[in-house]
């Protein structure tokens, strides 16, 4: 009985599929399929649908039966026949989906329609074709390609390039392309996962047959809301299928999932790299809110873009408006390939669990992805706790995020309070957010820890990201001309800063030198209070610099060994260049 127990606790996963940065529906998802994460059964042992089904299976129901399978193996002994095991089928197979991430028990598997073949020439399903087998190809060991040619027959001799090459040329041949599938692909159709740029998978699907963008689709539509944002290898097959199967009300909207309209102009900027497409619902919550928003944004508008290692692939030239890149708020601060870091962590496991039966497979699996999960919440929970130190009362909202401080008031809304400071953003990013964002809005200056400047670190947060609305006020007020001219705006230590400075700035990439001295002075501070010794050069001396000797360039500089670093403010656009210091080589470091 102790060890049924024990077996019961295992099965016990029902709340923890969200992210305590993202909450339990997140707005940006990335979704991929682990080709070898598959259990061995023949095609021809799943069990058919019948006629009344329509799509839907009981997830509850179903996860339940694999727990007793699971728990009833210690009971019956080997040979004799379990009446509680489940076998694959068509009707009775159900992903897994969090129970605050579904939209009801009822979730979508309509993997038996790949079964029937499409005749209307469009790509509500699009077939594993040679070309995508082929490709896939370049992802397996030489040992391997070797062994399979030599299966197939081909000549085994030769670069990986050359045997891939002979392999798809005999694959017209479908006893060769069977050959292949099953090495690339194994027995069944592989693990699907879908989850947040943080890492935490929040649905997971295992597939009987061949991955199809329907498989994702099934997924996304039986998801609570849908997400704003999603990344996919394939995005053109998956808009299609999934706005298909949606005619009256298409899920990806509006340009079809693109980010701009695909004119002729709008693909000429983007392949010349001159358009950018900012969304800043994706930082800052929109106002007001659109109907049928997602919760987190409140946008109604949904995007497929393409994964950064596949967005090449596409002979379509419309795609190039699905690049990441063309969103600033995306772009360099979200991990597109954190599905490939998944897989590559549970392929150690593949060697068991590809040779156990498939209720016994989908059971590990899941328990597996759950500890990891939790494992990776915890971390960022301590983390969290060490950023706030001062402020222990974290704790999560209605959303599943973590929160700092008490949950909104019921008659305010759920997604809006005077004392809450949400932390939405990723951990290596929500540093700097919360502490500029806390400074520039009025609403959030409620804590002295959040804007203190010891918690402020290096982040690519606001790069390319458009000013919030506390920012923008700021600085509408610094540069408006026709108020005083004299009026003291700042004062960093013997600095002070009135109108007339700010209003001498130029264009967008120059800076006047005493509003940057006294930037990099801040900058001084907040690394002081991380231990870390930094002297920043004024940029009045450097500007002087070409026309003087190094002894006249050394003056300037404090010969301290326990200056960890020296800060040169030389532009060039783009960035700053910055020097490390080195003691015996501080020309080196000038140079």
């Amino acid at each position: 009985m102790q060890a049924y127990l024990h077996f019961e606790s295992l099965c016990d996963l029902d709340y923890i599929y969200s992210c305590v940065s993202c909450g339990y529906n997140p707005s940006t998802v990335i979704m991929d399929l682990h080709k070898k994460g598959v259990f061995s059964i023949p095609v021809s042992e799943i069990q058919s649908p019948p006629a009344t089904y329509d799509g839907h299976v009981d997830i509850e129901e179903f996860w339940d039966a694999v727990a007793m399978d699971m728990i009833s193996r210690g009971f019956y002994p080997s040979g004799k026949e379990n009446p509680f095991t489940v076998s694959p089928s068509y009707h009775n197979w159900s992903p897994w989906i969090g129970p605050k991430t579904r939209e009801s028990a009822m979730v979508l598997n309509t993997e038996s329609a790949k079964v029937k073949s499409s005749n209307d020439g469009s790509d509500i399903d699009v077939p594993f074709t040679e070309e995508r087998l082929g490709d896939e190809l370049l992802h397996l060991k030489v040992f391997d390609l070797k062994k399979l040619c030599r299966q197939c027959g081909v000549d085994d001799v030769g670069s990986k390039m050359d045997l891939i090459l002979r392999l798809r040329n005999k694959m017209s041949n479908r006893v060769t392309y069977n050959k292949v599938f099953e090495q690339v692909w194994g027995a069944s159709g592989g693990l699907g996962v879908i989850m947040c740029p943080c890492g935490v998978v929040y649905s997971i699907k295992f597939n009987l047959r061949a991955e199809s963008p329907r498989d994702f689709a099934d997924l996304l539509l039986s998801w609570k809301h849908f997400p704003n944002i999603t990344i996919y290898d394939y995005p053109r097959g998956l808009v299609a299928h999934t706005n298909n199967r949606k005619p009256l009300h298409p899920p990806f909207h509006p340009f079809e999932g693109r980010v701009q309209d695909p004119s002729s102009e709008n693909i000429q900027k983007a392949k010349e790299g001159k358009l950018k497409v900012h969304l800043p619902w994706l930082t800052h919550k929109k106002k007001p809110m659109d109907p049928d928003c997602h919760p987190l944004t409140a946008s109604s508008e949904h995007y497929c873009l393409c994964d950064v290692f596949h967005q090449s692939n596409s002979k379509d030239k419309r795609d190039v408006l699905r690049t990441i890149g063309l969103v600033p708020e995306l772009a360099g601060k979200i991990n597109s390939q954190c599905a490939e870091q998944l897989f590559s962590e549970v392929k150690r496991n593949n060697y068991f669990m590809n040779m156990i039966r498939p209720s016994a497979h989908i059971f590990l699996a899941r328990n597996i992805l759950h500890h990891r999960n939790l494992t990776r919440n915890r971390k960022k929970l301590e983390q969290f706790k060490k950023l706030f130190s001062g402020s222990p009362n974290l704790q999560l909202d209605s959303n599943g995020k973590v929160i700092l401080g008490a949950e909104p008031e019921p008659n305010v809304g759920p997604n809006y309070s005077k004392t809450t400071q949400t932390l939405n953003t990723t951990l290596n990013e929500k540093e700097m957010h919360t502490a500029v964002q806390s400074q520039c809005d009025p609403k959030l200056c409620r804590s002295p820890v959040v804007t203190s400047l010891n918690i402020v670190k290096s982040s690519k947060t606001f790069w390319g990201t458009m000013s919030n609305e506390g920012q923008q006020q700021l600085i509408n007020n610094a540069l408006d001309v026709r108020k005083c001219k004299d009026e003291l705006l700042a004062t960093v230590y013997n600095t002070t800063l009135n109108r007339s400075d700010l209003c001498c700035l130029g264009l967008e990439r120059d800076v006047e030198g005493t509003i940057l001295n006294c930037c990099l002075k801040v900058v001084e501070t907040i690394a002081k209070s991380q231990n870390v010794n930094v002297f920043s050069a004024s940029s009045h001396q450097i500007e002087t610099w070409p026309n003087r000797t190094l002894e006249e360039q050394l003056l300037h500089l404090p010969l301290d060994e326990n200056i960890d670093w020296f800060i040169f403010p030389t532009w060039i656009p783009g960035h700053w260049m910055v020097c490390k210091h080195c003691t015996n080589h501080v020309s080196w470091a000038l140079a």
